[in-house]
């Protein structure tokens, strides 16, 4: 089963997709994104199949996090599905633009999630 890398900085979202996921049999790994190279090292040295980021963190911003991933040779291919609160097409089109693979409105209920992830992994 896929495994996929959620990053998120608070530890109740992590924790409530952590259990939508694994409820639908995927591998979980929580990043708790205290730094951008924390967690690079994370994913590479986790060999997931999928991240799962937030937008806004502090100390990660998620855009960040999609910059330095494309930018990384082995992490360059990975799907990334972005989730936020805030949502505007201008912010999406961008996203799209440095190679996000979809993008999630919070609040997102379990089925949703887990139907936009099996989506976002089969179109690869």
């Amino acid at each position: 089963m896929p495994r996929i890398a959620i990053v998120d900085d608070s530890r109740l979202i992590r924790a409530f997709t952590a259990s939508a996921l694994q409820a639908r049999g995927f591998e979980v790994v929580e990043v708790d994104p205290t730094s951008l190279f924390d967690v690079l090292q994370i994913l590479r040295a986790e060999a997931v199949d999928m991240l799962l980021v937030d937008l806004l963190m502090p100390a990660c911003p998620g855009e960040k996090l999609v910059r330095a991933c494309r930018a990384d040779e082995r992490l360059k291919e990975l799907p990334i599905l972005m989730v936020s609160a805030h949502r505007d097409e201008e912010t999406v089109l961008f996203l799209q633009s440095l190679g996000v693979s979809g993008f999630l409105l919070k609040p997102v209920d379990a089925a949703t999630l887990a139907d936009r992830v099996t989506e976002v992994l089969a179109a690869g």
